[in-house]
Formats: C-alpha cells, sequence, structure tokens
C-alpha cells in the first residue's frame, strides 16, 4: 500500500511538471507513467467499493429484521369443545380465518458467522486487488524490455554513424588518389557499396526505435521521440531470495487465507444460535382461538438454534478445505523452486556480462590498433578496400558487442529485480 501510494505521489510531480523532450528520460520514469496510465489500476477502486457494498450488507445481520405477513384462509375443520354445559353456549370458531403480523427478529448471539464473513470479504477484495498488481508485474516487465530495446538500438545506431563516418572519410582520401592515378576506382565503388549497407542498417534501425517508441508512448502516455535523451538505468542488485514480493506469491497466501477463512464460517454451522423475536398481529382469531372477532394481539420471546447433528457435513467441508490447503502449499513449492531457477539464471546472465565487459575493451583497443594501420596501408596504396573494410567491420562488431553487453547487463540486473518483484 505504502509503494502504491509513493509511487503515485511520483508520478504526480511528473505530471504537474510536465514532461520535456530536453530532459533526460529513466527507465523509473517510464515505469511510475505507466502505472498510472493503466486501464485496470481503476478497477482496484471498484472492487474497493464492491467491498464496501457487501461489508454493508453483512453488517446488517446485527440489526433488526422486520417482515410484514398476511394470510386468508378457510378450513374444513375448527378447533371444538366436545361437551355440553347446561346454561352456557360456546361459541365455535369460524372456518374462515385472517392473520396480518409484524414479525421482528433480532440476532443476538450467531458464533461469531457474521464477523467471519466480514473477514472473508476483506480477504476477497485482497485477492482481486493483488490480481491487478500482477498486471502490473507484467506491465513493468513490458515497459522494461521496449525501454532497454530503445537503449540498445540507439546505442547500435551511433555505432554505426560512427563506422561511416570514418568510412567516407576514407573515400574522400580514395576518390583523391583516383584523381591523381594513384588508386583504381573500383575501390571507391566498394566504400561506396559499404556505405550504403551501413544506411540500411541505420533505416532498419530507425523504424524499431519508431515503433518501439509508439510502444512506450502509448503505455506511458509521454510522448518521447528521438530528442529525447534515455538514461541507462544504474542497477543495484543486493536482494537476495528473502526479498520476495512477488504478487503472485502473494495470492498464494491470500488463497490460504481465504481457505481458513471459509474453515472458520463454516464451523459456525455446528454452533448455537440464539434471537430474540416480537409479532404483532391483527386478525381473526387472535391469540384466543375461540373469539369470532377481529382483534390484535402480540407476542415476545427468544429461540434458541443448534444444529447438533447433520450427518458430518460441516466435518466433510472443513476437511476438503484442508486438502486445498495443501493443494496451495504444493503449488508455493513449485513456484519457489522455479523463483531459484529464474533467479540463478539471472544471476549466471548478470556474471556473463560483467566477465564480457572486462574483455570487450582489449577487444576494441586491439582492433582500433589494426583500423588505424589498415586505414593507413590503404591510403598508401598496400592493402584492397576490402581488406580495410574487413578490419574495419571487426572493430565495429566489437565495439557493438561493448554496447551490446553493457546494456544486457543493465537489463539482466533489472530482471533479476522484477523476478524478485522489487521492481
Amino acid at each position: 500500500m505504502m509503494k502504491s501510494l509513493l509511487l503515485f505521489g511520483i508520478a504526480v510531480l511528473i505530471s504537474m511538471t510536465g514532461f520535456s523532450q530536453e530532459q533526460s528520460l529513466t527507465l523509473e520514469k517510464c515505469l511510475l507513467q505507466a502505472e498510472q496510465q493503466f486501464p485496470l489500476l481503476k478497477q482496484k477502486g471498484l472492487y474497493g467499493s464492491i467491498a464496501d457494498y457487501n461489508i454493508k450488507n453483512i453488517q446488517t445481520n446485527y440489526l433488526p429484521q422486520a417482515n410484514i405477513n398476511g394470510q386468508a384462509t378457510w378450513q374444513s375443520e375448527v378447533t371444538k369443545i366436545p361437551i355440553k354445559i347446561p346454561n352456557i353456549n360456546i361459541p365455535e370458531s369460524n372456518k374462515d380465518q385472517y392473520k396480518l403480523t409484524l414479525d421482528i427478529n433480532q440476532l443476538i448471539f450467531d458464533a461469531g458467522s457474521t464477523k467471519r464473513q466480514e473477514e472473508l470479504e476483506k480477504i476477497n477484495l485482497a485477492l482481486n486487488q493483488k490480481s491487478i498488481d500482477i498486471e502490473l508485474y507484467r506491465l513493468r516487465d513490458r515497459v522494461s524490455q521496449i525501454y532497454y530495446g530503445i537503449l540498445l538500438l540507439r546505442e547500435n545506431r551511433e555505432q554505426l554513424k560512427a563506422t561511416q563516418g570514418d568510412i567516407r572519410l576514407r573515400l574522400e582520401k580514395m576518390d583523391a588518389s583516383i584523381k591523381n592515378g594513384i588508386a583504381l576506382g573500383s575501390g571507391s565503388a566498394i566504400l561506396n557499396a559499404e556505405i550504403l549497407k551501413i544506411d540500411q542498417a541505420i533505416i532498419e534501425i530507425r523504424y524499431s526505435i519508431e515503433a518501439l517508441t509508439q510502444s512506450l508512448n502509448e503505455l506511458t502516455g509521454m510522448k518521447v521521440d528521438e530528442s529525447t535523451k534515455m538514461e541507462m538505468p544504474d542497477v543495484v542488485t543486493d536482494a537476495g531470495l528473502n526479498d520476495v514480493s512477488r504478487p503472485d506469491l502473494k495470492i498464494l497466501d491470500l488463497q490460504e487465507d481465504r481457505l481458513s477463512g471459509l474453515d472458520r464460517l463454516t464451523a459456525t454451522k455446528i454452533k448455537p444460535k440464539l434471537m430474540g423475536f416480537g409479532t404483532l398481529g391483527y386478525g381473526r382469531p387472535g391469540l384466543n382461538m375461540l373469539s369470532n372477532n377481529f382483534g390484535t394481539y402480540g407476542i415476545v420471546g427468544a429461540k434458541l438454534s443448534w444444529n447438533v447433528w447433520n450427518w458430518d457435513q460441516t466435518k466433510t467441508e472443513r476437511q476438503v478445505f484442508g486438502v486445498q490447503k495443501n493443494i496451495i502449499e504444493t503449488q508455493k513449492e513449485n513456484f519457489n523452486q522455479n523463483l531459484r531457477v529464474a533467479l540463478s539464471s539471472n544471476l549466471s546472465e548478470i556474471n556473463k556480462y560483467k566477465s564480457l565487459i572486462e574483455t570487450d575493451n582489449q577487444i576494441i583497443q586491439l582492433r582500433s590498433e589494426i583500423t588505424k594501420t589498415s586505414s593507413s596501408q590503404l591510403d598508401n596504396g598496400v592493402v584492397t578496400p576490402t581488406d580495410y573494410l574487413s578490419d574495419v567491420n571487426a572493430e565495429l562488431q566489437a565495439r557493438l558487442n561493448q554496447k551490446t553487453h553493457q546494456v544486457k547487463l543493465s537489463q539482466a540486473k533489472i530482471n533479476y529485480l522484477i523476478t524478485l518483484g522489487k521492481l
């Protein structure tokens, strides 16, 4: 709850200040905005309203219940006194009888049944709201994947542009050499072809970025474009298996709580219940069955209800709840096992990219030296443009690998936190 309030507060501040294209965009901002834009988030409040209405209805069990009943009957026989007393006329009841009553019942003791119903309704509310948290969890994962997809494509594009710029410089020198008759014209064609090839790669990246950016804007409600600077997340992964806060795991806990609540509610079925009642009536006959006059009458009292034997139906229901709780326990064990496997895979990915990054700089340095040498040799006509481009592409690939590893490392850390449910 506190996490949701914090996210809401930050999002409000963001919406108040607005999002500027000149402002740096972070993954955290995207996640906050996406949560506030999430259509299903409104369902949390709706589920809360439903729970309030249901609890209000449940609490009416404590209030007096009033019913008006009317009845008109005709019967073939009525009560008679089978004796005759001289000089005394004993009246005989009419066979048509009428009754209108106001019956009032007041619960005095229900063995905690109403309280258990309220507890169960609150658990159902938590379950419904937690189902929205699962969808939010999936949304955060989706936004994260899109964000890193854009980052990686942008990094690759920058490397391609830098490489293309170097080739253009070589092309200018090559053209000058061709004019002076030092180099063959085919060399210029080879370099131009490579420049066009890189142009194609940049075009593909541009449209891929546009597609991902449109998705990001739709999910966050922001207006991210090419001029928006996107920061690489600075991720700290110091959380462990004991810090798991996945909503799907919490749903399993709530399902267990719900079964416990049903078990406690069912147990009240075989406990005594006490109720007070009162009846105000008007009819013929009244309480005096021998009177043929319409009249009013009243009855007050209390009644005890105790289901002392129901052929073990209650016991059987409670046993079913116990078995269902055991099923949930096995689901939790399976979830935790899969979670450990996923976290192990996440940590392996993190360590892999850390190791790769350690050698990336060395590879780039070596490839850069080779490219410089090849460039000088191309200018002097020692190597062909094809040989030069082979070295250039090798350096480009090394730089792309480094940027990819850096982005993938950050993403692997984010995936680790997502797996834990900490993001």
